[in-house]
């Protein structure tokens, strides 16, 4: 037999703060976003971008147990980090985003000079630092920092199973993520 379906109606105080918290995260949301706009980070996060993929990318082959795209990559990031302008950004993390453009082209120059695996993988993580600190100032969306204790370092990576750079194969999931969404 079909009997009408009950509907619970909530007290006027839980809907009400229900409405309320909803409001508070809309206004938290727009708040966010036009202080990003207006202290200039946005732009410069625009610009991340691109190293941000590459970066990914040489992650991706290390942890692959591969240097196969490793050079071209770092020599990208290279390029595109003596083009970052942090000039726009204000705020009190400003002085953070002006080092990340020295530290991001020192790192990568040095990566893309190695010829091994292992060293590749030590110029990964200072490379992993600059892009650490602007992760930790940005929070890209869809990306985590992951901190392998074994390494004693960081990286940044697409959400989903941990793919340790450091290690490839021999401890692939060996880490823990520390910051993401």
């Amino acid at each position: 037999m079909n009997e009408p379906m009950k509907i619970q109606s909530r007290p006027k105080g839980q809907a009400t703060l229900v409405i309320l918290c909803c409001a508070l995260l809309t206004a938290s949301t727009y708040w966010t976003a036009t202080a990003r706009a207006e202290s200039g980070t946005e732009q410069f996060d625009a610009q991340m971008q691109p190293i941000l993929r590459s970066y990914l990318k040489v992650g991706n082959a290390l942890a692959a147990d591969s240097l196969n795209g490793v050079r071209a990559e770092a020599e990208r990031i290279h390029k595109l980090a003596g083009k970052l302008d942090p000039s726009a950004v204000t705020g009190e993390h400003a002085s953070h985003y002006e080092d990340v453009p020295a530290k991001l082209e020192s790192a990568s120059a040095a990566l893309a000079k190695t010829k091994t695996l292992e060293e590749a993988r030590a110029t990964y993580k200072k490379l992993s630092m600059a892009m650490g600190m602007w992760a930790s100032m940005s929070k890209p969306k869809g990306v985590n920092v992951v901190y392998c204790p074994m390494a004693k370092g960081s990286w940044l990576q697409e959400k989903g199973a941990i793919r340790n750079p450091y290690y490839g194969s021999s401890m692939l999931r060996c880490g823990q993520v520390v910051k993401g969404e």
